[in-house]
């Protein structure tokens, strides 16, 4: 749900298959690409703004790393963006743009361009999150790659799974001071290291026949001690028609959520805690592994 993962062949022969530590390698490429190398990857991001309906900001600079959004219509901005009626609205240089420029990317100058979308911004409602990227960003040229422990099967996990018929709202604290609003589609119930966890998995969607992946916002022992300090997320895919009976989870796929590296994003923090330390998945970015 909230990682970006890499493409997978549509048709392995036996020959090609990849065992699942050899998928998790590969996947680290692409991890990899997001943070820094993709024209849109996290660490290029110069500024961003979380705009409300009705509001207006204005993208000024004059060099790459000037870009910035301040609030309300300004004068000398390369672009104003607002968001009215549910929808984007944009003006470059006197001239409206079509919403969906948005979504394919606005270029200001030579290696930047700005790219946005709509965006919850509390439990009803909708906003729109709006980011400059600048392709020299030294963020993205000194990265040198995520890091995770290494493989584990262990902590490949067949879980049992029970639905909540109500699918339960939960609001969720981000780190943009704002209010995240995601459903309990259900908990997972699995064995771990000789305990019996029960996880909670939430959904973006209310209306169960929409549900096609869930995420879990956990901590454990080693969260602010080696792992991220605000938790982790793990993404449950691939379980067909939902509820399932039985869903698998590997919390060597576990992420950071993307504030841990970049300030622009407005991230859920993790409130359900594992009582063990996970030791796999991906490490504290801020600490010396």
């Amino acid at each position: 749900m909230w990682k970006y993962l890499a493409v997978a062949a549509l048709l392995l022969t036996s020959a090609e298959a990849k065992s699942p530590a050899e998928e998790w390698k590969a996947s680290l490429a692409a991890d990899n690409a997001a943070w820094a190398t993709a024209k849109h990857a996290i660490l290029k991001i110069n500024d961003a703004a979380y705009v409300h309906e009705g509001e207006f900001v204005s993208l000024l600079g004059d060099k790459p790393a000037t870009w910035h959004w301040a609030k309300g219509k300004q004068p000398k901005a390369a672009l104003i963006a607002g968001f009215a009626h549910g929808k984007p609205q944009l003006f470059k240089n006197g001239k409206a743009l079509p919403p969906e420029a948005l979504s394919k990317g606005i270029d200001i100058a030579a290696g930047v361009d700005v790219l946005g979308a709509p965006t919850q911004m509390s439990p009803g409602e909708t906003g729109l999150r709006i980011m400059v990227y600048d392709q020299g960003n030294k963020a993205a040229v000194a990265f040198k790659g995520v890091d995770y422990f290494a493989y584990d099967p262990a902590y490949r996990v067949s879980a049992r799974f029970t639905p909540d018929a109500k699918m339960t709202p939960h609001v969720f604290r981000t780190s943009r001071g704002l209010d995240k609003q995601f459903y309990h589609a259900g908990d997972a119930v699995f064995t771990l290291q000789g305990k019996t966890i029960t996880l909670p998995l939430y959904g973006e969607e209310k209306n169960p026949t929409k549900v096609t992946d869930m995420t879990s916002f956990f901590t454990d022992q080693l969260t602010g001690k080696g792992a991220y300090r605000a938790g982790r997320y793990v993404d449950v895919e691939k379980f067909g028609k939902f509820p399932p009976t039985s869903v698998s989870i590997d919390f060597n796929y576990a992420y950071n959520p993307n504030c841990a590296r970049s300030i622009y994003y407005n991230c859920p923090f993790a409130v359900d805690f594992i009582p063990l330390a996970i030791k796999a998945g991906e490490k504290d970015p801020h600490t010396v592994h």
